[in-house]
């Protein structure tokens, strides 16, 4: 008979054999770092027969920092990895099973939204996952590289020197003065170390919140174990300093290619470090999980009243309509009967089209149905959800 189960803690270790069965080409030093350091920290679901693990899931909590108004706010999720079937069980539907029971049981929780990082967006569009968040390829100056690679490579770890000429833009009313600032005129690059970790957390910290309206929290004991993480993938964590101060950092992972996983760096010195114009690839899928939770975190530039129908496939407790109120500094949600509805205007959307507009990739008119009076109306409403504060700017780029 089967059944999903829930284990936590170091009981999530259990179900390595399984991941190193599906996840074959992740390497042992890998495995050991996930198990070691971040699956006893999880929440597993199984699903299980005659105590056989069939299907699993992992459901790694983050926080992440909102700010759609003007403060930051921290805000419980989960990020699901290590969505895995047997091989020879595959395509019976038990990865949706799963994928429901979380959705379920972070509901309960009052999780706004659960993300992850598909293999294939195909798996995950029928769950109604969306994208909300497309990663930049970083890459290295090629002469910066070629300079630093006994750095990259992790043959040397003493600090490398880079001569430069340190430029600024002043603004003399409307023209714009390009200055060159004093100084060494000589950056030092090198790996991270325990001791830097303070700054270092400091440091992000600061430059996140000012680019971006969601990232996940950064703090001491995130950095000491993305240095492990680092470390599993033989790469490591680098910074960049101007006469001993932090300005800019970057992930380099080399497990099974070269590549720049996350990196931060000071306007002025980014041409210095990266290439200009980096592509972007889409990277992160979201879901609504919790209606009402995920609406009160969305503010607006003016105020606003707007009646919502929300049909959600997989999670019942959502359906319904819904009242929505929000401001520059505010947001409430009520769920009202049907009949409170009853011949007013309201818009009507789905957990895929309203995560594509709260996340800022689809305008209001391709989000939204609006149903009942009259056309002028229906423009107001329109126009009073364009004035929503969507979450445009997104850093994630967690692997595990």
């Amino acid at each position: 008979m089967q059944q999903i189960k829930k284990i936590e803690g170091g009981a999530c270790c259990s179900l390595r054999p399984l991941w190193e069965e599906v996840f074959f080409e992740d390497t042992r030093l890998f495995n050991d770092y996930y198990f070691e350091n971040k699956a006893e920290k999880n929440t597993a679901l199984v699903l299980e027969e005659d105590g056989q693990d069939l299907a699993m899931l992992y459901l790694t909590p983050y926080r992440l920092c909102m700010k759609t108004g003007g403060s930051c706010r921290l805000v419980e999720s989960d990020y699901v990895v290590g969505v895995a079937t047997r091989e020879k069980w595959r395509h019976r539907g038990y990865m949706g099973r799963l994928l429901k029971e979380a959705c379920l049981e972070r509901y309960g929780r009052e999780r706004p939204f659960l993300y992850l990082m598909p293999a294939s967006p195909a798996i995950y569009e029928p769950f109604q996952f969306s994208y909300i968040y497309d990663k930049p390829r970083w890459r290295l100056q090629t002469d910066l590289a070629l300079k630093v690679y006994s750095l990259l490579e992790g043959e040397a770890r003493a600090a490398e020197a880079v001569r430069y000429e340190r430029k600024i833009l002043q603004a003399a009313e409307d023209v714009r003065e390009e200055k060159l600032q004093g100084g060494s005129g000589a950056l030092e690059i090198r790996p991270l170390e325990e001791e830097d970790i303070p700054g270092l957390a400091d440091f992000a910290s600061a430059q996140l919140e000012r680019r971006y309206q969601l990232y996940t929290q950064r703090s001491e004991d995130y950095f000491r174990l993305a240095l492990k993480e680092m470390y599993a993938q033989q790469g490591d964590i680098f910074l960049l300093l101007d006469e001993g101060t932090i300005v800019g950092y970057f992930f380099y992972g080399r497990e099974k290619e070269a590549e720049i996983q996350e990196a931060m760096v000071l306007p002025e010195y980014e041409e210095l470090l990266m290439e200009q114009a980096p592509e972007c690839r889409p990277a992160i899928m979201g879901r609504i999980v919790h209606l009402p939770a995920m609406l009160s975190l969305i503010q607006s530039r003016q105020r606003m009243e707007i009646l919502l129908q929300y049909t959600d496939p997989l999670i019942e407790m959502n359906n319904g309509f819904y009242c929505w109120k929000a401001g520059p500094e505010e947001s409430t949600v009520q769920k009202l009967p049907e009949a409170d509805v009853c011949g007013k205007l309201y818009a009507e959307t789905s957990p895929e089209r309203l995560c594509a507009f709260l996340f800022g990739r689809a305008p209001a008119d391709k989000c939204f149905t609006f149903k009942g009076s009259y056309l002028w109306e229906k423009m107001g409403l329109l126009r009073s959800l364009e004035q929503v504060k969507t979450l445009r700017d997104i850093c994630i780029n967690e692997i595990v």
